[in-house]
């Protein structure tokens, strides 16, 4: 049963991540579209897609990679250090 708890409650963690930033966007189109001139609608979509992208782009899958691996106890302080470095260079570049 734990297992299932614990199940929910990270699907929960990530599906409100995931929410937010929606609700936020529709919360702030009557904001938008009293002050935005018309052609500052289709640059907040292009900024927000580009954010999108990037965010995938930059993880790389990461997240999946560092916790299968750092809970091994041989591996942990080369995982973190790999991790943080790869994910600080690919972000300046």
């Amino acid at each position: 049963m734990a297992l299932f708890q614990k199940l929910f409650k990270q699907t929960f963690i990530y599906g409100v991540a995931t929410v937010v930033p929606r609700m936020l966007s529709f919360l702030l189109l009557p904001l938008y579209s009293a002050y935005l001139p018309t052609e500052g609608f289709g640059e907040v979509a292009i900024v927000f897609s580009w954010m999108a992208v990037f965010n995938v782009l930059l993880a790389y899958g990461m997240e999946t990679s560092f916790f299968r691996f750092f809970h091994q106890e041989k591996f942990s302080k080369e995982v973190t250090a790999t991790s943080a470095i790869s994910l600080i260079g690919s972000t300046v570049i």
